[in-house]
């Protein structure tokens, strides 16, 4: 019966000690995301989808859909549209959306490369010959935001 308090006492010693280990162990990071709610305005009819492209980089900017971060595709919806993009961790962002009207996954253009189907980024930089640069739709995000993009 004697070894009875020497387990009871090398096992309270063996708690204490963990308990000690355990507290001054560095915290894990938390890993906040956030939802983007892009609100689409103009959109011309509720004909083929609208695709969104979000980028958090530079590389594939404004149409590759295998560079962006996400590439999502739902129904288009005449004049206004809400899309919810949750689970993204803070960080800085760009989107690129377009109304596909005929379902190919890519802004179709006309002979002279002007866009034959409506567009839009974040922060809605004004177009010229060439889409404009990454630089003018990046925006930070580290909570819930909500952006809206104007079709051109």
């Amino acid at each position: 019966m004697p070894s009875h308090p020497y387990r009871f006492l090398l096992l309270a010693l063996l708690l204490v000690t963990a308990s000690r280990a355990l507290a001054q162990a560095p915290a894990a990071p938390a890993t906040t995301c956030c939802t983007l709610t892009i609100v689409v305005e103009g959109m011309s009819s509720d004909e083929g989808n609208l695709g969104v492209l979000i980028f958090n980089g530079p590389k594939g900017w404004a149409e590759d859909r295998q560079a962006a971060l996400r590439d999502i595709s739902v129904p288009a919806v005449k004049g206004t549209q809400t899309l919810n993009v949750p689970g993204l961790p803070p960080g800085r962002y760009a989107v690129a959306l377009i109304h596909d009207v005929n379902k190919n996954h890519k802004l179709d253009r006309n002979f002279i490369g002007m866009p034959k189907e409506q567009w839009g980024m974040s922060n809605n930089p004004h177009a010229t010959i060439k889409a404009p640069s990454i630089e003018k739709a990046m925006f930070s995000l580290d909570k819930d935001t909500e952006i809206h993009i104007k079709l051109q």
